[in-house]
């Protein structure tokens, strides 16, 4: 995915706020719905129909789950985190707690 965000002059609060964290990707349905490329998975914002939030997944089988949001700047950064972090729940780090 990647590259520049294309907008046709009127800002969404979504695509505002992708520009403002630097994240690459895509948007469609008019600046309701970005696309973007996470470590494990594509990360999925979409603007809820009555323009009161913001809904976010995966495209990870084993983390699916639809997170609401109010605030398009945290379903972004939680999407993203979602997207780096492993799904299994399992420690894969170099030392154990």
């Amino acid at each position: 995915m990647g590259g520049v965000w294309e907008s046709n002059g009127i800002m969404t609060r979504l695509e505002d706020a992708l520009l403002i964290q630097g994240l690459e990707g895509r948007f469609e349905l008019p600046g309701r719905w970005a696309t973007l490329r996470g470590e494990r998975c594509a990360v999925f914002v979409v603007e809820a129909a009555n323009g009161e939030g913001y809904y976010t997944w995966c495209d990870d089988p084993a983390d699916r789950a639809v997170e609401f949001y109010t605030a398009p700047a945290q379903a972004i950064r939680d999407g993203m985190r979602r997207a780096r972090d492993d799904a299994s729940g399992i420690y894969q780090g170099p030392d154990l707690p």
